[in-house]
């Protein structure tokens, strides 16, 4: 039986930081990952962008960027176009995550590689887990395994209500760089809106050195049927003007939550990224916030042991999250049901959005 002071399940974002945090404060620390971790392993349906502090705050090396981003270029489905400048990168995250998983276990933490969890129980007020390939035995457990987490069904914890989920479909296409500068441009990412187009959500044209990864993604309990919808947006002249002659290299569908879990901590047990719905419920964005909610989930424990009050740990774990980002997520989903009402709305916040962060509009009312 392995037995660690933290079991982190899955090796995204939130849980390579998790690791990484909880080995450099000395918790013997072990990371589940049920797929092979590789620069060129595991796809994950992710458009891949990140602000270009976020590249700086990690020293994420140059070389492996896709692609350095300038603008973010914002489409109605009616004409009017929209453009937001800033910089930031786009990677494949295969490589991105291995980089994270690297620092982790530079920092002391055992990765387990292609070895799924099979179940969880709470046995002698320690974790049992039982994988395809071993048991293990952990104080505490942190669930970084994605919005389906396998670690919190096992664990009886609620689902996301429907409302809060995205269905996503995308496509990696494989193009040529030339092809890409001249119709995207060289340093632009596109996002789509429209009522017509999407009910609650955008599509996207997130170009890659020699890829444009194609997306689309709408509220799960509004969509008709997704094929048809996502086809609408890639036969948008401009899409297929993007897309001529490119090659399908990879179809995959995915869930992206855009509303918490109804809870986040339960008895030892810590939901970060995705499997907490941590997430920005207008842009979708993800990553650094399951970075940071691994790391704080670490400061918890920490804050939890040197108080000597455990029972305390859910507390001081959403405390830490409100006073960082949780607030302004929770608002940002309010928000979301109003920027979607409407086109009219829509272009109102696309518009403001040009000059304004999204947390500024929201959190300055702005829109109102």
């Amino acid at each position: 039986m392995n037995k660690f002071d933290i079991i982190i399940v899955g090796a995204g974002p939130g849980g390579s930081i998790a690791g990484k945090e909880a080995a450099e404060n000395g918790y013997s620390t072990c990371i589940l990952e049920k797929e092979k971790i590789s620069d060129n392993g595991r796809y994950k349906a992710c458009g891949g962008a990140l602000a270009w502090e976020l590249v700086e705050e990690i020293d994420y090396p140059e070389d492996k960027i896709s692609r350095v981003i300038e603008s973010l270029e914002l489409h109605h489905l009616d004409g009017d176009h929209f453009s937001k400048k800033g910089k930031g990168a786009v990677v494949w995250r295969s490589t991105f995550d291995k980089y994270l998983t690297d620092m982790a276990i530079s920092s002391g933490a055992r990765l387990e590689e292609k070895n799924s969890l099979i179940n969880i129980t709470r046995e002698d007020n320690l974790y049992k887990i039982s994988t395809e390939k071993e048991k293990y035995l952990s104080n505490y457990v942190i669930a970084a395994d994605g919005v389906t987490s396998q670690t919190l069904k096992k664990l009886g914890w609620p689902y996301f209500q429907k409302e809060d989920l995205i269905l996503t479909i995308t496509k990696e296409m494989g193009t040529s760089r030339s092809q890409i500068d001249n119709v995207l441009g060289n340093d632009t990412v596109h996002l789509f809106f429209g009522k017509d187009l999407i009910s609650v959500g955008y599509a996207w044209l997130f170009p890659k050195a020699d890829n444009i990864t194609v997306g689309w993604g709408n509220q799960i309990n509004l969509i008709k049927n997704s094929r048809t919808e996502f086809e609408q947006f890639v036969n948008l002249d401009f899409v297929k003007k993007a897309l001529k002659n490119s090659e399908l290299t990879i179809f995959k569908p995915h869930l992206i939550p855009v509303g918490l879990r109804p809870k986040l901590y339960e008895d030892k047990v810590f939901a970060v990224g995705d499997a907490g719905g941590i997430v920005d419920p207008i842009s979708g964005k993800g990553i650094p916030y399951a970075m940071m909610s691994g790391k704080f989930a670490i400061e918890a424990i920490m804050k939890g042991e040197k108080r000597d009050k455990l029972e305390k740990l859910g507390q001081y774990y959403e405390a830490i999250l409100d006073r960082n980002f949780l607030k302004i997520l929770k608002a940002k989903r309010i928000a979301r049901d109003k920027i979607f009402q409407n086109d009219e709305n829509l272009k109102r916040f696309l518009s403001l959005w040009e000059t304004h962060r999204s947390s500024e509009i929201v959190m300055k009312k702005l829109l109102e």
